[in-house]
């Protein structure tokens, strides 16, 4: 980001990226638009020398990428060959604890003003970690309990950000659950985990 907020200050020109790290890109697709006097091609070259592209996401750098690896180690737990419902309720807990860390501070002043990238969309997070396990462990009432207990808390401790999601998502867990449980015990200890739920709403 310093390297391209300074050829953008080098020429005087606002950049507006198109996507954030870890996005599919491909030769038809804009990396970036530009805001300014039109730039010659050793300033296009010098732009492209800035962003790094790859065959695979890097954790490091992509933190979409990352919850959806946290997912992936759940939904294998939960397939037949391994039936592990208890390591998808720790990825559970997991995700709980990193979400409710995030708290991306909107008023602070830009480090590069030159710059705009698009924000990170919460409903993005939420089901890069959870909608995979939602499906995937849609028969074991364990993870649809543990899983309504932790959107609540989510909505709960973020509503601005995570309240909206949460009810969404909460609601297809569900609806998968009912469908994939053979006792009808499990279907009444879901509802009454999403009772415990109803306060997803932001006060």
């Amino acid at each position: 980001m310093s390297a391209l907020a300074e050829l953008a200050d080098a020429g005087k020109r606002t950049v507006w990226i198109e996507d954030l790290p870890g996005s599919f890109v491909h030769p038809a697709l804009p990396l970036l638009f530009i805001d300014g006097p039109k730039p010659d091609e050793a300033f296009v070259d010098d732009l492209r020398d800035v962003f790094t592209i790859h065959a695979s996401r890097d954790i490091g750098q992509d933190p979409r990428f990352g919850l959806i690896v946290l997912s992936e180690i759940a939904s294998r737990a939960l397939s037949p060959a391994v039936n592990d419902p208890g390591t998808a309720i720790d990825v559970i807990g997991r995700v709980v604890r990193l979400l409710s860390a995030w708290a991306p501070d909107h008023d602070a002043a830009p480090d590069f003003p030159c710059l705009h990238v698009p924000a990170i969309d919460p409903a993005d997070l939420l089901d890069d970690a959870l909608s995979a396990i939602a499906r995937d462990g849609a028969a074991f009432i364990e993870v649809q309990a543990r899983l309504q207990h932790a959107l609540t808390i989510l909505a709960s401790l973020k509503p601005d950000a995570f309240s909206a999601a949460a009810r969404r998502l909460a609601t297809e867990a569900e609806t998968r659950a009912l469908a994939a449980f053979t006792l009808p015990h499990d279907g009444e200890r879901l509802r009454r985990a999403m009772a415990a739920g109803k306060g997803m709403e932001p006060r």
